[in-house]
Formats: C-alpha cells, structure tokens, sequence
C-alpha cells in the first residue's frame, strides 16, 4: 500500500512524526517559574526583618537573602529564556519529579532540621559527609575540601562579616 492510500483509508503512515513541542509546562520552566515566584515572595518578606541595634557588621541581616534571591530571580529568568530559544528543538519529556530531585529535597529538608537542633557548623559537617558517603566518593581529598569550605564559610561569617550562623538546640 502506499502513504496516500493509507491516508486516504484513515491509517497512520509509517514514517516517524516529529515531535510537536508541547503546549505544557514541563519542568524546564516549571521550576523557574516556581523559584522566581517564592523568590520574589522572599524577597518582600525579606524587608520586614528587624534591624538588630547591637550588630556591628558591615551588612545587616536583608544582604545575604536579599543577593540570594535577587541572584535566584536573574539565574531562572535566564533559564527560562533559554529554554524559550532551545524549544524549536523538542527532547524527549521528563518527568516533573525525578528520584534525584526527590533526594534533593529530602535532603535539602533534613539539612534545614539538623540546622535548628545542632546548629550550622556539625550540620553541615555532617550533611557534606553524608552527601559524599550516599554518592560514594572514596578520595580523602574531597571530604577535606568540604570540610574546610564549611569552616571556611563559618570563619567568614562569625569573624568577617560579624554575624552569627545559627547554633542549634543542643549546641
């Protein structure tokens, strides 16, 4: 049979179908949107925290979320651009939620607990080793960095910039 007499009969021909780009929000601009949206919630509510009066530091406690999320606003906006100009070529779907993004937030919320009940530097201590214990890293020199790139960030804020990182419940 021929592609016209299959056409005509109602059949589908054999030839493969580009791909059409999908009219839904895939994840590619799903996410963006999500984070440009708390970000900017963030953002307002940011302008409303108190001013501590006895803080000598050289930023006040709206500079480091205020960047984040000005940086956040920025980076998802460029995203999304992107993925505007790349949308004549359609790949294939994703799902919204993948298993790694599910242990991403997993983790990310079991990082925020460990913050408030033992405070920021044995939290993210042992949240940097327990990243690289899942992924089996086994170079000593990759939990060295971490290590130190959390006392460094620790050292920044608490000599540098004057401003305490949380301490914990316990700590």
């Amino acid at each position: 049979m021929s592609q016209n007499s299959l056409q005509q009969s109602g059949s589908q021909p054999t030839e493969p179908i580009q791909n059409q780009p999908s009219s839904k929000l895939g994840r590619e601009i799903f996410f963006p949107l999500l984070m440009i949206v708390i970000s900017s919630i963030v953002l307002v509510l940011i302008s409303q925290f108190d001013e501590p009066h006895y803080q000598d530091a050289s930023v006040n406690a709206q500079f480091f979320p205020s960047a984040i999320a000005i940086a956040q606003i920025i980076i998802c906006t460029a995203l999304i651009v992107q993925r505007k100009l790349k949308a004549a070529v359609q790949q294939p779907a994703v799902p919204v939620f993948s298993k790694m993004a599910i242990f991403g937030i997993g983790f990310l919320v079991a990082y925020a607990l460990l913050i408030h009940i033992v405070g920021y530097l044995i939290a993210s201590l042992i949240a940097f080793t327990a990243y690289l214990v899942f992924f089996k890293v086994k170079k000593p020199l990759y939990y060295l960095i971490a290590w130190c790139f959390v006392f460094g960030v620790y050292y920044l804020f608490g000599e540098v910039f004057y401003i305490a990182l949380p301490q914990g419940l316990y700590y």
